[in-house]
C-alpha cells in the first residue's frame, strides 16, 4: 500500500480514469517522502500525480479489495503504534 496524491487543479484530469480498488501501472510521477503530522500508511514514500503522468490499468487478482487497518486494544495500551499514522481508517 502506498499513498498517492493528485493536485487539486489536476483532479479533473483523473476523475474518470481512476477507479478505487483497481490497480494501475504508472509512468512520469513524482516520488516524495511520506512524512508529516498525519500519514495514511507506513510506506516511506508517496506518489504525486503530475500532468505528464500516464496510467494503464493492470489487474492484480492477489490484492484484496477491502483492507482494514485497526489496532488492537492491547497494541494501544502497550504503546505499539505510531502517533503520526492514521489508524482505524477504511483503506
Amino acid at each position: 500500500m502506498i499513498h498517492a496524491m493528485i493536485k487539486k487543479q489536476d483532479l479533473g484530469l483523473w476523475k474518470g480514469k481512476l477507479v478505487e480498488g483497481h490497480t494501475y501501472i504508472m509512468h512520469n510521477f513524482k516520488i516524495l517522502k511520506n512524512q508529516g503530522l498525519f500519514r495514511v500508511c507506513d510506506h516511506p514514500y508517496k506518489l504525486l500525480f503530475i500532468r505528464a503522468t500516464t496510467i494503464k490499468e493492470q489487474p492484480i487478482s492477489s490484492i484484496p479489495l477491502n483492507i482494514y487497518n485497526f489496532k488492537t486494544i492491547e497494541d494501544i495500551v502497550n504503546g505499539n503504534f505510531s502517533v503520526d499514522l492514521v489508524y482505524g481508517r477504511y483503506i
